[in-house]
């Protein structure tokens, strides 16, 4: 949803800077707290409530005691603090040295560790305020009974949530729970990714029937898509985070000329790098850099548009897993499982045809799109090359191949399979198996070619 949303704007990258930061969340917290703070001080002050018989022991404690209390608390608070960042900062270098740097951005998007280190550094700040209140209050003899509860409220659930919060951490080291992590974020991608692109293919197909076919024909093979290319190049360097084509078909529309793209989400230009081809008369500056304008550029990769991201995450803890420092082959199994798994969806999806319409069916860009075999295939590459001397992964990969061709309803899908397991087959004939591992292969393989005999 939110990136149907956000989709004709660039706050997709905000939002994603600001989800993945450890200060937003915490800021917003500490917002809400000082604003609690304050009504509940306006509260104590001018609702009466001392002369509430059952909330009369709120308001009749010492002064000096309660302020000993409340700073009790805070000096407390602030060693809870510290605590909590130092485990953040353990699960985040272990998480960086074992399932690679790129998982960081995982746990520093985790909203629990932001949550909890909001509420402490919230509750420091709230103790402190009554701290000072208390001396002014305690002139008139008089304590602001309902605001200190609520720092005692605060109090006992940060108890409970630094206890959930050390489970918490706990369970997300471990390694199936991360690849389980990765993998929803991956499937959670490629939904709102063809989610989007469904939106549009069925807004342009509405649009085009709007047309009569003759009219369509006309249009297409109007100047407007003969005309000489003119090469835009890149003004910066950087990872394409997002392009929006919405955008670019609008500015194409009032050109009245056509765009071709050649750069995807994912990839990685270079200044003055090529990465559009527009079919117009005359462009000007100005045009060129509202061109420009629909693309996103930052220093890293990000899954808001790039599918590949999130599989070069899988990727990279399987080939980690695989690396005889760690030698964690069930890792890599449970990577292989989650790409198959991801691959077996991809057979269902409809895949758009990277070309975009105007109101009047006339077509203004065409860009490049993500192909099945595309991903598929990287999926399943680079474990199938490490793993040569990991026989359980490869007979892994061969058992994931079964899978997507008992999917398999394309001629893309039985090429990917056919192709996985030519060379599956082929490094397995360069090791010296024992007789009993060559069965479980051959029984494997044998499979293998009855659903492709099927298939064909």
């Amino acid at each position: 949803m939110l990136l149907s949303i956000l989709k004709d704007t660039k706050l997709l990258k905000n939002y994603d800077a600001i989800k993945t930061s450890f200060w937003f969340t915490p800021c917003l917290i500490l917002f809400l707290t000082i604003t609690s703070c304050t009504i509940l001080l306006f509260i104590d002050l001018y609702a009466g409530l001392d002369s509430v018989h059952w909330l009369a022991f709120l308001y009749h404690a010492d002064a000096n005691i309660t302020r000993s209390l409340l700073t009790t608390i805070a000096s407390s608070v602030m060693t809870v603090v510290s605590i909590t960042f130092s485990i953040t900062i353990v699960a985040l270098t272990t998480a960086s040295s074992q399932f690679g740097p790129r998982l960081i951005r995982n746990f520093m998007e985790d909203k629990s560790t932001q949550i909890v280190l909001g509420v402490f550094i919230s509750l420091f700040i709230y103790c402190l305020i009554l701290v000072r209140m208390t001396d002014d209050f305690a002139k008139g003899h008089f304590l602001p009974g309902l605001t200190f509860a609520g720092a005692i409220a605060m109090t006992l659930c940060g108890i409970l949530l630094l206890i959930y919060f050390i489970h918490h951490v706990s369970q997300n080291l471990q390694s199936d729970n991360i690849i389980d992590n990765v993998y929803s974020e991956l499937q959670y991608s490629i939904n709102q990714i063809f989610k989007q692109q469904k939106k549009e293919e069925d807004t342009t197909s509405n649009e085009k029937n709007a047309i009569t076919k003759l009219d369509i024909e006309r249009k297409l093979v109007s100047p407007v898509n003969k005309r000489e290319a003119i090469p835009l190049k890149s003004p910066a360097c950087g990872y394409i985070q997002t392009i929006n084509y919405a955008h670019l078909t609008k500015v194409m529309k009032k050109l009245d000329g056509y765009l071709e793209v050649s750069v995807n989400p994912g990839d990685f230009v270079v200044n003055l790098m090529v990465t559009m081809n527009c079919h117009i008369k005359h462009l000007s500056k100005e045009d060129e850099k509202n061109l420009h304008n629909g693309f996103t550029l930052g220093p890293k990769r990000t899954p808001i548009e790039d599918p590949e991201f999130a599989v070069h995450q899988l990727i990279e803890i399987a080939l980690r897993a695989l690396s005889p420092g760690i030698n964690d082959p069930y890792s890599a199994i449970a990577c292989v499982d989650k790409l198959t798994a991801m691959i077996c969806n991809l057979t269902q999806e409809h895949f758009p045809q990277g070309t975009t319409y105007d109101e009047d069916g006339i077509k203004r860009v065409s860009y490049k799109t993500t192909s099945f075999q595309n991903l598929a295939n990287i999926a399943y590459d680079q474990i199938r090359q490490y793993s040569q001397t990991c026989l359980a992964v490869q007979l892994r990969l061969l058992e994931g191949l079964i899978r997507v061709a008992e999917q398999a309803s394309l001629s893309t899908h039985w090429t990917f399979v056919r192709h996985q397991k030519q060379m599956i087959e082929h490094s397995l004939k360069q090791q010296n198996l024992i007789d009993l591992d060559k069965k479980e292969v051959t029984n494997r393989l044998q499979t293998l070619d009855e659903l492709l005999k099927n298939g064909d």
